[in-house]
């Protein structure tokens, strides 16, 4: 997916980590921002999906943290992209109203990454082709991006 990860160069999510072991405490969710490039998981297996969503987070000025999610249907593999300004903390809401689509995404923490849950209701992101950005993340350790 290379072009979803040169077109998500702007934002991504959460992630404490945690032990795999059963006996010890379940991982931390996390409540703040973590830069980096998120991948999304089947919720069964906790494996990355080969086509699938990806979100990147990166950090800017003044402590602000921006977002790319890059949104694939994976059955035709249609696309939609949308990027902003992330709210101060987890769980945190991104509106937007739009002749393109209106857009609200709900940002959660989880262990090991972030759910995003698209508000249908609300809008389709300008995705269309029943894109949606909602689904399970993890994050990806990845080459820094050469600017």
């Amino acid at each position: 997916m290379t072009h979803a990860r040169s077109s998500a160069l702007i934002a991504m999510v959460v992630l404490l980590s945690g032990s795999a072991n059963a006996a010890t405490p379940a991982p931390a969710v996390a409540s703040k921002w973590v830069p980096g490039t998120y991948r999304q998981i089947d919720t069964v297996t906790k494996r990355v999906l080969a086509v699938g969503n990806q979100v990147v987070i990166i950090s800017g000025r003044g402590g602000r943290m921006g977002f790319s999610v890059n949104a694939v249907r994976q059955i035709d593999t249609n696309q939609g992209f949308a990027v902003g300004i992330l709210p101060p903390a987890l769980p945190g809401t991104w509106t937007r109203t739009s002749s393109a689509g209106n857009c609200r995404l709900l940002f959660e923490g989880i262990p090991h990454g972030l759910k995003i849950t698209q508000d249908a209701g609300f809008g389709d992101c300008g995705f269309g082709y029943g894109v949606s950005a909602s689904g399970s993340y993890q994050l990806v350790a990845e080459a820094p991006l050469k600017t």
